[in-house]
C-alpha cells in the first residue's frame, strides 16, 4: 500500500471520529439545556428576597444612598460544566412626570437608572450554583432620576415611583460549543412609597 493511501485512510478515520465526538457532544449539549430549562427551579430569580434600600432626604427629597443586593440559583442539571455564567442587571422606574412634554400634561415616563453585567464563572455539573448581584450607589446612574419635588406626580399610585428589572443570564455549555442567553423582562422589583 502506498504512503498516500495510508494516510488518506488515517485522515478518514480521524475525521469520522471528530464528527461522531462533536455529534455526541452537541446532542448531550442540546439534550442537557431542555433538562435544565424545562425544570423553572434551575434557574432562581425571587424578587420577593431582594433587599432594595432607598434613604431619601426628607426635605430635599434628593437621594443619599440606594443600593440593592439581588440573590438567584442556577441549577446545573445537565450533563457537562456551565462556563462564563454571567448575569446582567438593568433597573429602570416608572412614574409620571408632571407638566411633560408640555405644562398641563403629565406623561407616563421610563428611566434606566442602573445597568451592571456581572460574571459568576463555572457551576459544575450536578451542583447549585449560589449568587448574589449587587447594585451600590456608585453604580447608578443619578442623572437619570426625576427631580421628585417637581417632576413626579404623587397622586399617582400608590406607589408613585415603580422600579422594573430586565435580567439577562448568559452561560457556555458543551466544551464551549453552547452558548445560551435567557432574559427576563419588566420584572416589577418595588416603589415608593
Amino acid at each position: 500500500m502506498r504512503p498516500a493511501r495510508i494516510f488518506r485512510l488515517i485522515f478518514r478515520i480521524f475525521i469520522l471520529f471528530l464528527t461522531i465526538s462533536v455529534s455526541i457532544v452537541a446532542f448531550l449539549g442540546g439534550l442537557s439545556a431542555v433538562m435544565i430549562l424545562a425544570n423553572p427551579e434551575n434557574i432562581g430569580v425571587d424578587p420577593s428576597k431582594t433587599e432594595f434600600n432607598i434613604e431619601m432626604n426628607n426635605a430635599t427629597f434628593e437621594i443619599d444612598n440606594i443600593n440593592f443586593t439581588l440573590p438567584f440559583n442556577f441549577t446545573n442539571a445537565g450533563y457537562f460544566d456551565l462556563e462564563n455564567l454571567e448575569l446582567k442587571v438593568d433597573l429602570a422606574i416608572n412614574y409620571s412626570h408632571i407638566d411633560y412634554p408640555s405644562p398641563g400634561i403629565n406623561q407616563t415616563r421610563k428611566v434606566s437608572i442602573f445597568s451592571k453585567t456581572q460574571i459568576f464563572g463555572i457551576v459544575k455539573k450536578g451542583s447549585t450554583g449560589n449568587f448574589n448581584i449587587t447594585g451600590l450607589f456608585g453604580d447608578f446612574d443619578m442623572g437619570n432620576f426625576p427631580n421628585f419635588t417637581t417632576e413626579v406626580n404623587w397622586l399617582r399610585g400608590p406607589p408613585a415611583i415603580l422600579f422594573y428589572a430586565n435580567l439577562t443570564v448568559s452561560l457556555d455549555y458543551s466544551i464551549g460549543l453552547h452558548s445560551l442567553t435567557i432574559g427576563i423582562l419588566e420584572l416589577l422589583v418595588g416603589g415608593l412609597p
